[in-house]
């Protein structure tokens, strides 16, 4: 049996990062590489980096109830292929989820993606 493909479509929190040599040196030994980082997420909105956190413990719930019966993805949405994803199965409210990359779940409800993990899992067997 395969595993159910799990794509989580969510907007991230991301950071820019020096990648010159030299500067990304000069600024890890100075300090400054750490403090340029954490500036960064605490730009974000507060609902943001709370959306975020209840995502990650949601997603290590559902990896520890299915194990090895689900694979999980997560896509940054602001990436190309997260556009991509929101125009393909029109998710334009977040958190989105594509189970088998053809059925969909929008919102919170753990009940609601569980059922429908739980319908692709039987459907497999």
């Amino acid at each position: 049996m395969s595993p159910v493909i799990l794509e989580v479509l969510a907007p991230m929190l991301s950071t820019v990062e020096m990648k010159c040599r030299g500067c990304g040196f000069i600024f890890g030994y100075v300090g400054l590489k750490g403090k340029y980082r954490s500036a960064c997420t605490n730009e974000y909105p507060d609902e943001w980096k709370l959306a975020v956190d209840r995502l990650s413990k949601w997603l290590q719930e559902i990896s520890y109830l299915y194990r090895h019966r689900i694979q999980i993805r997560v896509i940054d949405a602001q990436s190309p292929l997260g556009l991509w994803k929101q125009i393909r199965y029109r998710l334009f409210r977040f958190p989105a989820f594509i189970v088998n990359k053809r059925h969909t779940y929008i919102g919170w409800d753990s009940g609601q993606l569980e059922n429908l993990i739980d319908e692709r899992i039987h459907q497999a067997v």
